[in-house]
Order: C-alpha cells, then structure tokens, then sequence
C-alpha cells in the first residue's frame, strides 16, 4: 500500500524502466490526470500518482514543512512529494510530471533530495515568478471569488499560506541542481493564471539547467492535452527520446 492513496499505472507494452512520477496541480486529484497517464503508459512508461494534501479542512493539518522547516502550503507538500517518491526504490530512474505552482514543490524536493534517482522533470502550466497575480487569477478564475473587496482579501491570505517566499526560492533551488539536469516547460499562450513570459523568469537565470519550450499558443492553463493533445504528445515524446 501507497501513502496518499498512491497507485501505479502499469504500461502494456513496456518500453523503458523508467517511471513517471505525476504530481497533480493544487485542488486537483489523481483522477485528473487521467489524459497524462494514458499518455505514459501509451509511450511505454509505467506511471505513479497520489493525492496531494491541499485542503486545510478536510486533512486537518497545518501546512508546515518538518524538513526544510518553513510554513506554507509549497513546502508542506513538498514533504508529502518526497515521501511519495521514497516508496518507489524499485524504479532505479524516475521523471517528475508536475503541474501548475505545484511543480515549484517539486523543485524543493529536487533540491534538497540528496538520491539521485530523478533524471528529469516536466512542468505544465508553471510554476510562475509573478505570484501576487497568480494568486489573484487563482482567486479569481479557480475559486470563482467575483466580488472584489473579497479578492483583494483573499489573495494576501492565499500567498501567506503558500509560501513567504513568493516563488523567489525556485530559480534558487533549480541552481542546486546537477549541469545540464533536462526540464521540459509547457505553457500555453492563453493561460490566464500563470503566463508563458512569468515561466520565463523562472528558469531564464538557471544557466546550470537543460530546459526545452513546448509552446501551445491557443492552450490555456492546464489545457494543453485536452485541447491539443497530438502536438502535446510529440512534445512530450521528443523530449522523452532524448533522454
């Protein structure tokens, strides 16, 4: 048994011992992530996903980190990322599939993690550097808040809880990571939460770091593989080879 109602999505024909390793975007769940693990198990990939932690009322936790020892929800999760990934030893290499601000968690784990059994990482839809207006979109357009005073209260509350760091620790972590470690950043153009160009800063300073752009100019946050799912799939694939 799997921590997090952790399950693995076998490949029918297998074509590599690597796992993919999907970390779902926050309020997400495992389900949601159905196209993608098709998508693996269809490329020969056996795949790993699991619930995320990300309600303060259902779990009844506070979102606080035992190992980087720091407050926020980025952080929290990031322990709970690492547990997960500590329970597949029998996968020797595995490629972290992260989405949205999410992916930023990831990245920590990266960081910090001293194996070295992550030899890639993908991120769709982030994790972005503008986060005073990602949190706003996130308020916004995520959990339908319309009235604005109630917007521009819950949006301080929202990067409080996520992290006192604002994503400024990210470019940070990725600069820990090993030369030419290879990350693969979708975005799409029409993404009102988080913007190709607020990806860009991100991993424009990391010089250590192999990052390929697959761009989806009509997509727009987390879209991609439902609404363009044969130029998503070449993307992923290209990059996937090259490994």
């Amino acid at each position: 048994m799997f921590p997090d109602e952790g399950e693995l999505f076998k490949a029918k024909t297998k074509k590599s011992d690597t796992l993919i390793f999907f970390v779902h975007f926050f309020k997400g769940h495992k389900k949601a992530l159905r196209r993608h693990i098709e998508l693996a198990n269809e490329l020969g990939y056996d795949a790993y996903a699991f619930n995320l932690r990300t309600d303060f009322v259902d779990h009844y936790y506070v979102p606080y980190s035992e190992i980087s020892e720091k407050f926020g929800m980025k952080h929290a999760l990031a322990d709970q990322i690492e547990e997960n990934l500590d329970e597949l030893p029998e996968y020797k290499k595995k490629i972290i599939f992260a989405f949205s601000n999410v992916a930023g968690s990831a990245i920590e784990v990266l960081a910090r993690r001293k194996e070295d059994d992550v030899m890639a990482l993908i991120c769709d839809s982030g994790p972005g550097a503008a986060f005073v207006m990602s949190s706003y979109k996130l308020v916004q357009e995520q959990l339908k808040v319309r009235f604005l005073p109630f917007k521009l209260m819950a949006t301080p509350l929202i990067m409080v809880g996520w992290s006192k760091d604002m994503h400024k620790d990210i470019p940070e972590d990725l600069k820990k990571l090993q030369e030419g470690f290879p990350i693969l950043s979708i975005r799409g153009w029409k993404d009102k939460l988080i913007s190709a160009s607020s990806i860009d800063k991100i991993f424009e300073p990391c010089k250590n770091i192999h990052w390929t752009k697959l761009a989806l100019p009509e997509a727009g946050h987390l879209t991609g593989l439902r609404d363009f799912p044969h130029e998503y799939r070449d993307g992923v694939k290209s990059f996937l080879e090259k490994l």
